[in-house]
């Protein structure tokens, strides 16, 4: 798994679980918030699939904070004012940097992707079901 995607698919597991791993890392590790979590509107860059050009379609409204663990600086940025989720899955990013409970922030992070092919999956169906077939007319 690449530590980019773990900001993505942590958000995707339950808050309570991904909060519980984030206390046990705490009492494992030495924890210093660089940044306390803050809600900020971020620009949301699309691309125009004409002129392949970039342009920002709007702001989306976000929660950061950075941390480092063991020496190691770990980074969250999450949809929405969720300023707790926005610390806990920064430690769980240092953590996971650092090599501190590793195989427990992979197999949560593994959780929340299984969790996200579904919602994909369900989404699909949805939109399968509304296909009309012209063949019919």
């Amino acid at each position: 798994m690449a530590r980019e995607s773990l900001n993505f698919l942590l958000q995707q597991v339950e808050e309570q679980e991904v909060a519980a791993l984030a206390k046990k890392i705490e009492g494992l590790s030495q924890i210093l918030v660089i940044q306390q979590p803050v809600a900020q509107t971020m620009m949301l860059p699309v691309e125009d699939p004409v002129s392949q050009g970039l342009f920002y379609g709007g702001e989306l409204l976000v929660s950061s904070a950075i941390v480092r663990v063991n020496g190691v600086e770990g980074w969250g940025m999450v949809m929405d004012e969720q300023l707790p989720l926005a610390l806990h899955i920064a430690i769980l990013d240092g953590a996971w940097a650092a090599n501190i409970e590793r195989g427990a922030i992979d197999r949560l992070s593994d959780k929340g992707k299984e969790i996200h092919n579904k919602a994909v999956q369900s989404a699909d169906s949805r939109v399968q079901a509304t296909r009309v077939s012209f063949d019919l007319l």
